[in-house]
Formats: C-alpha cells, sequence, structure tokens
C-alpha cells in the first residue's frame, strides 16, 4: 500500500490529473468542422470522396483524404456526445499519450522530482497544440513508437516493436503524420550503428519492421496515392506561408515559454549529462521539428521528454548530495491518497467549466451569427469568398445548400496551390484581388471583422455591408456591378 500512495505517486499521479485540464478543453481548431462534415458525408454515403465536395472553385480536383477514418470518429463522437465528448475522448487520447512518454522516462528508476517536473512542463510546452484534432493520434503513436524502440534497444530480446506495422495500418488510416514512423525508425537504426559491441539481431529487427511497415502504410482505400500525400504538404510553399502552424515559433508569444524553457533545458541537459546515441538523436531531430514549425512541438514533447529526465537525472545522480529519505510514517498512504483526491476535486470542475465554455468560445472563432444570417436570406448570392479557416465550419453548417459553397477549405493539398495563392491575393488585398474575386464571379465575401479586406470593401464601389458583429462581415456584390 505505502509503494503506491508513496510521495513518488503521490507527485506524479498529482501532474497526471493536472494535465487533464490543458487536454480536456472546448473545441477551438478551425479544422475540426471540416473533419465532421467530411465524416458526416463518408458516414451517410458509405465511401470517401473522390474529389473535393465543399468549394465551387475546385470541384474537379481529386482528395486524396488521409484522416478519413479520424474523421468518421470525430463525427460519431459529435453526433452521439455533442462537442464535450468530442473533447473528453481526443483529450483521454493524447492524456495516453503522455503516459506513454512518462514510461518512457523510467519513473521507477529516475527521480522522481525530475520526472514529475518535466512531465508538468512538457504538458504546458505542448498547450498551443493540443486540442480535437487528428493530429493527436499521431502524438501518441509517436509516444508509443519511441517508447517500443527504446525497450528494444536496451534488450535485444524485445519484441514489442514486431507490433508497429500493426499500428502502421491504422495510423495511415487515421492520420498523415506517419512519414514519423519512419524517421525514429532511421534514428535507432543509426544508434544502433555505432553501438559496440554491433547487436545484427537488433539491425535486422528493424529492418524488417521498416519494410512491413512501408507495406503495411498501403493498406488503405486511398492506393498509393497516400504515400506521396505528406510530402505534397511539406513541398507545398503556399501552404507553408498561409498556414500559421507550419511556421516558425514565435518567441515573443507567452504560450511558448514553456516550449522554449524546455529547449533551453534540453540543450544545456545535452551539454551536461551522458545522452546514449539514440536519445541525442531523437532530442535533435524533434527539437529541429519543433524549430521548423509549431504543430511539431507535440512531437518534440514526446521525444524530447525522456530525454530531458534522462540528461538531468544523470546530472543529479553525479552531484554530491544526499539522497537518503527516511521512512514514511504510517499514516503517509492516507495523505497521499487524500492528496490524489484533493486533486481531482479541483481538476474535473474545471474541465467541467472550461467545456460549458464551448459556445462561447465558437461564437469567438467562427462566422456563428455570419452563418445564421446566410441561412436566413439564401437569396444573398450564389458564389461566396470565404476567409480561409471559416470554410470547413461554413460547409458544416450549410451542407444542404448547393449555392453556399465555398471559396476555400482549409486542406491545402485538395485545394492546390494555385488555388491557396488565389486566396492569398484576396486576404493579403494584392494587386490583382479585385480580378480574382471578378473571374471567379464572387457576389458576396464573409471575411473577419477589422480585416484589411473588411476595412476595403467599407468603401470600395459595388460593394455593401449585409452583416456585421464582433466576428464577421458579410459584403454583398451590388446588382449590375
Amino acid at each position: 500500500m505505502r509503494s503506491w500512495s508513496g510521495p513518488r505517486t503521490v507527485l506524479l499521479g498529482s501532474v497526471l490529473l493536472a494535465t487533464l485540464v490543458l487536454l480536456i478543453r472546448p473545441v477551438t481548431d478551425p479544422d475540426f468542422w471540416l473533419h465532421a462534415v467530411t465524416g458526416r458525408w463518408i458516414v451517410q454515403h458509405g465511401r470517401l470522396p473522390a474529389h473535393d465536395l465543399f468549394t465551387y472553385t475546385v470541384t474537379d480536383h481529386r482528395w486524396v483524404n488521409h484522416e478519413y477514418l479520424s474523421e468518421v470518429l470525430l463525427w460519431l463522437l459529435q453526433s452521439r456526445f455533442g462537442l464535450a465528448g468530442v473533447s473528453v475522448a481526443v483529450g483521454l487520447l493524447t492524456w495516453v499519450g503522455l503516459l506513454l512518454v512518462l514510461a518512457a522516462c523510467r519513473p521507477r528508476t529516475r527521480p522522481y522530482v525530475i520526472v514529475g517536473l518535466a512531465l508538468a512542463l512538457a504538458a504546458v510546452a505542448g498547450g498551443p497544440i493540443w486540442g480535437a484534432r487528428p493530429q493527436m493520434v499521431t502524438f501518441t503513436l509517436v509516444a508509443l513508437e519511441l517508447l517500443w524502440l527504446r525497450r528494444l534497444l536496451d534488450d535485444e530480446s524485445s519484441r514489442a516493436i514486431l507490433w508497429l506495422p500493426a499500428v502502421m495500418v491504422l495510423w495511415s488510416n487515421l492520420h498523415g503524420g506517419w512519414p514519423l514512423c519512419f524517421l525514429f525508425l532511421g534514428l535507432a537504426a543509426a544508434a544502433e550503428g555505432v553501438r559496440r559491441p554491433a547487436r545484427p539481431a537488433v539491425l535486422r529487427r528493424l529492418a524488417l519492421v521498416a519494410v512491413l511497415s512501408i507495406v503495411a502504410v498501403g493498406i488503405n482505400p486511398n492506393g498509393l496515392a497516400i504515400y506521396a500525400y505528406p510530402f505534397q504538404t511539406l513541398t507545398s510553399g503556399a501552404q507553408q506561408n498561409l498556414i500559421a502552424e507550419w511556421a516558425s515559433p514565435n518567441f515573443h508569444l507567452g504560450s511558448l515559454r514553456a516550449f522554449e524553457l524546455m529547449a533551453l533545458l534540453l540543450v544545456a541537459g545535452l551539454a551536461l549529462g551522458r545522452p546514449m546515441p539514440f536519445d541525442l538523436l531523437v532530442a535533435l531531430a524533434g527539437l529541429a521539428l519543433a524549430l521548423e514549425s509549431v504543430r511539431h512541438i507535440a512531437i518534440f514533447v514526446a521525444a524530447a521528454t525522456p530525454v530531458l529526465v534522462a540528461v538531468w537525472s544523470d546530472v543529479w545522480n553525479r552531484a554530491p548530495v544526499m539522497r537518503s529519505r527516511p521512512a514514511p510514517p504510517r499514516w503517509a498512504p492516507i495523505v497521499g491518497a487524500l492528496t490524489l483526491l484533493a486533486v481531482a476535486a479541483v481538476v474535473v470542475p474545471r474541465i467541467a467549466g472550461e467545456l460549458a465554455r464551448q459556445p462561447a468560445v465558437t461564437a469567438e472563432a467562427m462566422p456563428v451569427g455570419a452563418a445564421d444570417w446566410l441561412a436566413a436570406h439564401p437569396d444573398t448570392g450564389t458564389r461566396m469568398f470565404n476567409e480561409y479557416a471559416w470554410g470547413g465550419y461554413l460547409a458544416d453548417r450549410l451542407p444542404d445548400q448547393p449555392d453556399r459553397r465555398v471559396f476555400v477549405l482549409s486542406e491545402g493539398v485538395l485545394m492546390g496551390d494555385a488555388q491557396l495563392r488565389r486566396y492569398g491575393e484576396v486576404a493579403t488585398l494584392g494587386p490583382g484581388w479585385r480580378r480574382v474575386l471578378d473571374q471567379d464571379r464572387v457576389d458576396y465575401v464573409v471575411f473577419d471583422r477589422g480585416s484589411a479586406l473588411d476595412d476595403v470593401l467599407a468603401t470600395e464601389p459595388g460593394w455593401r455591408l449585409a452583416y456585421r458583429d464582433g466576428t464577421a462581415v458579410i459584403y454583398v456584390r451590388a446588382n449590375g456591378s
């Protein structure tokens, strides 16, 4: 009883419970609505969409839906349990990922204070990325793969990694982040390659898993096109420039302070500690990914947290300090249990309160009032120009109105670079913005209130303001213009 209620368990359990506040929160990802409406379409039709469904601009573009299974699950969750159910389910999935990260930290053999602090810092560092989004699948599966790889490198008889090809069948149908699997397999092989004495059995096992995993990716209704999809995103200049999450971290933002601190502690720990080759390679790869793109901070958390614990534990163990601990008193288990109950008593109401804010959160981020207005005014027009992040929400709110198809969706590969550049020309008021609206015969605009486009259309001849609230504006092209 004492071993399960000692200070190690109380601290780590308290940290894990507290992290649920960061992981289970209202839906804020604007892409969620596109996932939901696509999942609904798939369920209703019993097949994947072959081409774009929701725009009038690129209806002939082939749709390689790399996360269709996540979209179906998100829609089923929403239809049965509402947005709160989606938040809880995806939050718990992410929490499982943190549990796997904790397991990779070897909490029973490392100083538990270092493990607890590192895990808490990691959970806060990932704050800008956590949310109800398919990307959390990749975070959790990366954490699982890295745990299995560490076990294999520690003990060549470990067979857990042989399950990875089966996991890859799911991964490639749930989210397009599956190439990370091969990155970490390659790093494990490189680390094993410099080991002395060499272990050919480990290298053979890694090679076998890699080959089987490549084949497993292809077990996908999209066929061979699934292999190209992730690289189409990575090589798309238009997506890299347009989508904020593909940008490098802006360390002037307060939300990235924890990531900044974690990165600095990692670098210092690598310099002071004695990292194993695999830990060094994985930490540097995770840091490079996160510095290249904000969206990869979650991958950095999965890759770097066990390394952060390892190197600082090494520093701690080499420090000349007293480490003897007195035996815990008999009443320690009661205090430990009461502490965990107290943390849970704070966490659960906090989560419930946050989830109750969902309508206000949605109204602040999405054009809720504008969609209501459009539904009540079907004669507004037939060709919309919309804010990029709102395309999925508008498609979800107005799915049965063929005259309410949008100009652009937040599905970059489906849109194509040419369409994304056309959108950017208007959104940034480039020299050809009027020409784009004329060529596509746009007759109304749904966009951010206070944006540059809002300011220009307010004084532009031939356009009139039809709707305005705290989030969105609707401008309608005047008759005959």
